[in-house]
This record gives C-alpha cells, sequence and structure tokens, in this order.
C-alpha cells in the first residue's frame, strides 16, 4: 500500500510539472513569439479574455500548490486514488490533441496574420483547452474517484480554484484605487525619485500620468497600476486564512500582515514602473511595452503572494499554538522532486530572460543563478544518486558533440561577448543544462515511462528522446542525442553515466562556440 501511495504521489508532481510546463509553453508561444494584441482582433472583449487566462492560469496553479501544501492529508488520499487508476491512453491521446489545437493558430496562419483570423484561432484554442484539462483530469484518476475525493473535502478546493480564477476580474474591480489623487501623486513621487537616483534626465507630468527618462515616455493607466498584485495577495491571502482558520489569529493575520503584505506589493510596484522605464530608456521601448508588461508583472506578483504566505506559515505570533504549523518532511529530499524542480526552474527562467531582456542571451547570468539556486536547495536529494566514473559514457558524449557540431547549420552568426558573459554561458552549459536536463529526460521521464520489457522499453527511449529534441531548436539532431543519452542510462541503470555524456558533449560544443564565437551553436 505504501509503494502504490508513493506512485499515486509521484503521478501527481508529473502531471503538476506537465501542467507548469505547458502553460510556460503557451505563454511563450502567445506573447512571445506571436504576442496577439487585442486591439487588433474583431473580438477585443473576448480577446482580453483570453489573454486574462495566462494570469488565471498562474492563479490557479499556485492555489493548486497552496491547497496541497497546507492539507498534506487530501494530497495522500487523492495520491491513493491516483495509485489505483492505472490510465487510459485514450484520455492522454484527448489532451495531447488538445495541446496541438492550442498551438495549430500559429503554424496555421502565422504570427503576423493571427491577429486577423482570430476567431478562428479563439475556437481552436477554447476546444483545444477544454479537450486538454478533460483528458488530464480522467487519465489521472477516475470520474468517480475524483467526485468520492471532493466530497471527503467537503468540496472545499472548487470553492479555491474559484477563488484564484477570479484573480483578474478582482483586479479590474480595484483599478479604481489607481484614480485616488493621493495614491497616484505618491506613486509618481516615488518613481521619480528612484529615476533620478539613476543620474538621468527625467521628467513627469502627474495630471495625465506620464514619466519618462532619456526621451522614453509612458503613461501608466490602471493596468499597470500594481493592482493587480493587490488582488493576487488578497486571493491567496484569503485562501490561506480559510484553509489554516482553525489554526491562524484572524485580527492578527489581517490587521497586521494583509497591510505590511499591501506595503510591500505597492513598493514592489513603484520599483517595477521604475525597471519598465529604464528598459524603455536604455534597453528597447517595444520590449518594455510588451514583453515586460504583459505578463512579467503577473508572475513577479504571483513569486510574491507565495513569498508572503510563506512568511505567514513560519511567523508563530499569528498562530494559536504560538508555534509554526509543521509540514511534512521537505521537498528537497524529495528524489522525484529533484528530478522535476530544476527543470521547471530552467524553463521559468527562460521565460524571464524573454521578459526582461529584449535579447534574451543577456539575461543568461541571472538564468544561471536560478539554476544554481534550485540545485542547491535540491542538494540533499542530489546526494543520493550513487556518481561512478564511465569512460564509455565520455566516448559517447565526445562523439555527440562533434556530430552537432558538423551538423551545425551554415552561415552561423559571430558575436562578440564580455569575458565574463562567457565564463557564465559556458558553466551554464557544461555544469548546470546536463545535470538539469539529465535528471528530467532521463532521471525521470525515461525511468517513468520504462515499465519493463521491450516494448515499453522502446517506447519510453522514443518518447523521453523526441519530448528532449522537442526542447531544442534542431528536434532531428537533438532526438537523437537523447535516444543516444537514453541508452546511456539504460546500459548502466546508473543516471549518473548519461549526465557525464551530457557534460562531454556540451563541454566540446562550448569550447567550439567560444573558440568560433558562434554562441548559437549551443
Amino acid at each position: 500500500m505504501a509503494d502504490a501511495s508513493v506512485n499515486g504521489r509521484r503521478r501527481l508532481l508529473t502531471i503538476a510539472a506537465l501542467a507548469t510546463l505547458e502553460l510556460l509553453a503557451i505563454i511563450i508561444v502567445y506573447q512571445v513569439m506571436a504576442s496577439i494584441e487585442c486591439r487588433l482582433t474583431e473580438m477585443e472583449l473576448a480577446c482580453r479574455a483570453l489573454r486574462s487566462m495566462t494570469a488565471r492560469g498562474l492563479a490557479v496553479l499556485t492555489a493548486l500548490a497552496l491547497f496541497f501544501w497546507l492539507r498534506r492529508t487530501s494530497f495522500h488520499r487523492l495520491a491513493g486514488l491516483v495509485a489505483v487508476w492505472p490510465g487510459a491512453p485514450g484520455w492522454w491521446v484527448l489532451h495531447v490533441v488538445g495541446l496541438a489545437l492550442i498551438f495549430l493558430p500559429l503554424p496555421l496562419f502565422g504570427p503576423e496574420t493571427i491577429n486577423a483570423r482570430f476567431l478562428p484561432s479563439l475556437l481552436m484554442m477554447g476546444i483545444g483547452g477544454l479537450c486538454a484539462a478533460l483528458g488530464a483530469l480522467l487519465a489521472t484518476a477516475r470520474h468517480g474517484a475524483w467526485t468520492e475525493w471532493l466530497r471527503g473535502d467537503g468540496f472545499l478546493l472548487p470553492l479555491v480554484l474559484a477563488g484564484a480564477l477570479l484573480v483578474p476580474d478582482l483586479a479590474d474591480s480595484l483599478r479604481l484605487l489607481w484614480y485616488l489623487q493621493a495614491l497616484t501623486d505618491v506613486t509618481f513621487a516615488l518613481v521619480y525619485v528612484v529615476l533620478l537616483s539613476t543620474g538621468a534626465e527625467v521628467w513627469a507630468d502627474l495630471s495625465i500620468h506620464v514619466i519618462g527618462m532619456d526621451g522614453f515616455n509612458v503613461q501608466v493607466g490602471s493596468p499597470c497600476s500594481g493592482v493587480e498584485g493587490i488582488a493576487l495577495i488578497s486571493i491567496f491571502m484569503a485562501l490561506y486564512a480559510l484553509l489554516m482558520r482553525g489554526e491562524v489569529r484572524q485580527a492578527r493575520f489581517w490587521l497586521v500582515l494583509y497591510p505590511l503584505a499591501l506595503l510591500t506589493s505597492w513598493t514592489l510596484n513603484v520599483l517595477r514602473i521604475a525597471v519598465l522605464i529604464m528598459i524603455g530608456a536604455w534597453v528597447s521601448p517595444e520590449h518594455a511595452l510588451n514583453g515586460f508588461h504583459s505578463y512579467a508583472g503577473w508572475l513577479l506578483f504571483t513569486l510574491l503572494a507565495i513569498g508572503v504566505l510563506a512568511v505567514a506559515h513560519r511567523w508563530r505570533w499569528l498562530h494559536r499554538d504560538s508555534a509554526a504549523p509543521q509540514v511534512s518532511p521537505p521537498l528537497s529530499r524529495d528524489p522525484i522532486v529533484a528530478r522535476i524542480a530544476p527543470f521547471v526552474v530552467m524553463m521559468i527562467s527562460g521565460l524571464v530572460a524573454q521578459a526582461f531582456w529584449q535579447e534574451p542571451d543577456a539575461g543568461y547570468p541571472l538564468r544561471v543563478a536560478m539554476m544554481v539556486a534550485v540545485l542547491i536547495w535540491c542538494l540533499p536529494a542530489l546526494r543520493q544518486i550513487p556518481w561512478k566514473f564511465d569512460g564509455i559514457a565520455l566516448l559517447a558524449g565526445l562523439a555527440i558533440g562533434i556530430g552537432w557540431i558538423v551538423t551545425a547549420p551554415t552561415g552561423l552568426v559571430r558575436s562578440e561577448q564580455e569575458f565574463g558573459w562567457i565564463l557564465i554561458r559556458v558553466f551554464g552549459t557544461v555544469a548546470l543544462i546536463p545535470l538539469i536536463e539529465e535528471l528530467f529526460f532521463r532521471g525521470y521521464l525515461l525511468d517513468r515511462l520504462d515499465r519493463g520489457g521491450l516494448a515499453s522499453r522502446v517506447t519510453a527511449l522514443a518518447l523521453s528522446s523526441i519530448a528532449f529534441g522537442l526542447l531544442h531548436d534542431r528536434f532531428i539532431a537533438a532526438s537523437l542525442s537523447g535516444l543516444v543519452f537514453g541508452l546511456v542510462m539504460l546500459r548502466t541503470s546508473r543516471l549518473a553515466s548519461p549526465i557525464q555524456a551530457h557534460v562531454a558533449s556540451n563541454a566540446i560544443v562550448a569550447a567550439w562556440a567560444a573558440a568560433t564565437m558562434t554562441w548559437t551553436l549551443i
């Protein structure tokens, strides 16, 4: 029974990780690769509702994490129900078909004309979203099991998810706060002070909410006023208070922590506006108003809301027993989490780089810092991996690296980079990326799909290699590389072997890229 519960827990963690990665992929595709401008579509209201799904998705994922974090019993009950459901392949097929429909408008209409073909795009994305969600739910557990589980928890989760879905609507209702003269005046004054501290020439007109520096001016309206931060914090603190209603001192929670959280959110928004203007003045006006402005704010304030709740959970003064609630052993010691979390953080770091830098490569140092941080957090679990030198794995990796260089497209652009950036890029490429990708693709995905037997092993190799290929620009070459890494893994049944092969491969490619200054090679 214990093994079954562990298997159910692993399945839930897998599905949660995949859902997060799928949401990130949708954000990247439709807000970076093919930004949809609602004012250019024939259905602006429907378009704005669709764009809000990014924020709603982030809020729902955060609410789910909060729910299962605070109600561990519910999580274990669900894991038990999931463990006894073998899962019908047809539901996963439905999920994949749904995902394909969501992404279909981009190749079908192209990023330049997708605004003009918004109605058919909306239909495909809407139907695809329903199919993907239904397929994932019924592939995880049977319909009756979901009903049984929800009933056992008093149908509390639907209430939690409904609150999360309403976050953008709460933000809209709070936008009137932005037009309070005292609030706008103080906000603009503080933004002005922050910009002046850079030594640049700053200009502001409070009467029309316009402020700028070095020739770049923006009108700060209600959509970027920071009220979404107030909405996120309000919703998630309300959910926390509901889930912990028997343990939290509500008066202290709302009269002390809540005002402090709002003040922190407001201060952070002042800095966000200032950074937006700096990006527009010194980097790219278009990138400041599109990438950074469109979704980085929701990501930033979601992280702030999570931080506030972490403080609330550990602040003993807020709890009735004067001791912070005890939770199960830290996730950092869970080997499954250690195989999934670094990959999720790596993907999120790519999204952050897209949001804050016109040239995402310029944000690589931040990406490295995020990846190092999550690996340090997972160190207790990573220490459990047996490490042993594998000469054959190194030779296989060197062969892959040479093949990657030889089959590289002609005409790769050379670019001069600072020495510090080169060191960071090589470190990330050689030391971090191989470890993180092998933990996920071979250590988790291949191992999860391989149920024993020749047919299962071939399928696991194929699917994990294809998934690995989809992560890279050169799909065929990357898929073949993933296949070799998978064979190296199966040869020894030790995760250290494909990691060594991947390190060797990336090392030789990074050395060639550094020698030729063709950084697009890695």
